[in-house]
């Protein structure tokens, strides 16, 4: 289940937060938007220099509640993994291995063969019923056309 939603300026809210703070939306030659024509996403610890564009580093958060019997782990990526990689295959790639080390390095090594061109980083957290969904057998795809890549699609 993805707990999240990307903070990015194709958001009716996050681009008028942008636009009321005097930063603009450009779009780049893939068709992608960008604050001030520069960063994908509208939060944003660093990139100091659009803070006053609009982009904080505020979270939007939420409270659920965990099932250890059922809920085998949680994953915690940078926009340099989610580009490249969904969802859907960041839990398969996760349910193929060990531990959480193995995981998470999993996880980053597949945005990098994807060719994301930002940093990768992935904290993955284990829950209750850690392996309890392991897939036997481990297949990772190291090439992907463009056109079914997160990025391109």
């Amino acid at each position: 289940m993805k707990l999240t939603i990307d903070h990015t300026p194709e958001r009716k809210d996050e681009k008028e937060r942008i636009k009321k703070c005097g930063g603009f939306i450009a779009w780049n030659s893939l068709g992608q938007p960008h604050v001030n024509g520069r960063l994908a996403m509208t939060r944003s610890l660093g990139d100091l220099d659009l803070k006053t564009s609009g982009v904080i580093a505020e979270p939007e958060t939420k409270r659920i509640k965990l099932h250890h019997a059922d809920d085998s782990f949680l994953v915690l990526t940078t926009d340099g993994i989610n580009f490249m990689v969904n969802s859907q295959e960041i839990c398969d790639f996760v349910n193929q291995c060990h531990d959480p080390s193995e995981a998470a390095h999993a996880v980053t090594e597949q945005a990098i063969q994807y060719g994301t061109e930002d940093n990768t980083t992935a904290v993955v957290v284990p829950f209750g019923a850690w392996g309890k969904y392991k897939t036997s057998e481990i297949n990772f795809s190291f090439s992907r056309s463009f056109a079914s890549s997160g990025r391109w699609a």
